[in-house]
């Protein structure tokens, strides 16, 4: 019996068992670590503070440096330090909503996950959402997580209003009524100006999607993504190493009836993917060859449901990333040249590469600020080796004007990130005033903000 997974062509024998764990950071015997394991276990005191008291206290009583953490799914050094890390497991819930405005104040540590159907109950929705939907509120916007649609900004430029306790140890408020000015400087902050407990985010009504997912020879979706980006309000595409093909997703607002959608199979298919690797990395025509027949294969997807359940999927094989945002004239040849590079020379690589666009914001830290950008995300199973991401893929992103995902592998130093962003330095002093001995930094921000 053929199976309707990606390699249904190579018949069940390929499947390979889907190593799956909760894509979320955990506290092990050794201490705190990243979901991929990529950072080293971290020995600091795992701290949970029940309200903004406790938060206060802990921020004045420390001893060593301060990090919140989120969901754990980030590969940069926002977090390890030697003093604390704080989880807002605490700060869940769903304060004032506005009905009329669509706004509502919530939680900072909330999942987003578990914010979507509680602002359903509302009649609300988030207008956008990443790839997956794992992270914490706070998380997500600090790091400037994005989902894909070329008139749709990242979630960060969504906040409204945020409340939070500083690295002085003091409360305060940033929204439309109390230091209007700040708002931009807060939507993306990397954890560094405060630690947040509530966010007043924009929204909009509860709506539904229309999914529709198929493959196209990967040169036909180069040539047609700009029109698919102008004609739907999603569009993103998968490139399959040694290929040649890539797989579409599109999500247009319908007000249809909602259609039975299957069993998500793409962690099987990542797997069967990684099986092919195994077996035929050194015989890339052989690769190619059985890849298109199971493509041939592959059912197309086309379903209606409600947004939040459609745009994020479960992503549950572990692995690293490196992404950068490129300018929109760039963003495509960048991709190409990356894609020649690894067929080339790293035959172990078997994750597909992602290409997604984001509208422009004013955060100051954002990789969206004052342009459009066009996402290339390239990643690795997380055994496998990663450094050649540094050393051979950074160096493409960055000759193409690429900035860097905030979450994701990258060696951007202060200086870097100065040429990249114009309001880095801006930042930097409001940073200083509102943590003025540095509570909330560890080595990897000291470097940028110190260093630079």
């Amino acid at each position: 019996m053929k199976r309707r997974t990606l390699l249904a062509a190579m018949g069940a024998s390929v499947l390979m068992p889907v190593q799956a764990k909760e894509m979320d950071g955990a506290e092990t015997a050794k201490g705190w670590q990243n979901w991929s394991q990529s950072i080293a276990p971290q020995n600091a005191e795992i701290a949970v503070p029940r309200d903004a008291a406790a938060l206060k206290k802990l921020l004045g009583e420390a001893e060593g440096g301060v990090r919140p953490v989120g969901s754990g799914h980030s590969w940069t050094g926002l977090v390890p330090c030697d003093g604390a890390i704080v989880k807002l497991d605490h700060f869940n819930g769903i304060g004032a909503v506005d009905a009329q405005a669509q706004t509502a104040w919530l939680g900072a540590g909330a999942r987003l996950k578990d914010l979507s159907p509680a602002l359903a109950a509302h009649g609300l929705a988030f207008r956008n959402l990443g790839d997956i939907d794992v992270q914490s509120l706070a998380g997500a916007t600090s790091t400037a997580t994005h989902g894909t649609g070329r008139d749709l900004p990242c979630l960060a430029a969504e906040i409204r209003g945020l409340r939070m306790v500083t690295g002085a140890g003091e409360d305060m408020e940033i929204s439309a009524e109390k230091n209007p000015d700040l708002l931009p400087a807060a939507q993306v902050a990397l954890g560094a100006l405060g630690i947040f407990t509530e966010i007043q985010m924009q929204l909009v009504a509860r709506h539904k999607l229309h999914r529709r997912v198929w493959f196209a020879p990967y040169a036909q979706v180069l040539a047609d993504a700009e029109q698919l980006w102008r004609d739907n309000r999603n569009f993103e595409f998968f490139y399959l190493p040694f290929s040649g093909q890539a797989m579409c997703i599109t999500h247009n607002i319908t007000e249809a009836d909602d259609t039975p959608r299957r069993h998500d199979e793409s962690d099987d298919g990542v797997m069967q993917l990684k099986a092919l690797r195994d077996w035929l990395g050194w015989f890339p025509y052989l690769r190619k060859k059985l890849l298109a027949a199971a493509i041939a294969d592959a059912p197309e997807e086309d379903v209606v449901g409600e947004s939040w359940q459609l745009l994020s999927s479960a992503r549950n094989v572990h692995f690293n990333e490196m992404e950068f945002h490129l300018p929109l004239d760039k963003g495509l040849a960048a991709l190409e040249e990356v894609r020649a590079h690894i067929e080339r020379h790293r035959r172990d690589v078997f994750f597909p590469f992602e290409c997604r666009m984001t509208a422009q914001d004013k955060a100051w830290l954002s990789p969206f600020h004052d342009g459009p950008r066009i996402s290339i995300a390239v990643h690795t199973y997380a055994p496998d080796e990663y450094e050649f991401l540094f050393t051979e893929i950074e160096p493409i992103f960055r000759r193409y004007g690429g900035r860097p995902h905030w979450g994701k592998l990258n060696r951007f130093t202060g200086d870097d990130m100065r040429v990249a962003y114009p309001k880095f330095d801006d930042f930097a002093k409001l940073r200083a005033a509102l943590d003025p001995q540095g509570r909330l930094l560890n080595p990897y921000l000291r470097d940028l903000f110190e260093a630079a």
